[in-house]
């Protein structure tokens, strides 16, 4: 397999979420883990386009304090 990005070889690859180009270790900017299961990554080229910065920025993990929690009812 080849990065679509620098073209060199890679074995693993991951899928920017912008661009949607597969991209190496080394062209890969960030990466961010929004849950368990979704992984979100951007390359170098839309890390330099504000508005796709702006937007990987924005995604980010729920807040503790939007979590609600209910009180276990104790009885006596």
């Amino acid at each position: 397999m080849i990065c679509e990005r620098c073209g060199n070889e890679i074995f693993k690859y991951e899928q920017c979420n912008y661009c949607k180009r597969k991209i190496c270790v080394n062209c890969m900017k960030s990466s961010r883990r929004v849950s368990k299961i979704n992984r979100i990554v951007i390359c170098k080229d839309c890390w330099g386009k504000m508005s796709r910065r702006k937007q990987f920025k924005s995604e980010s993990k729920v807040e503790k304090s939007e979590i609600k929690y209910e009180p276990y009812p104790y009885q006596r």
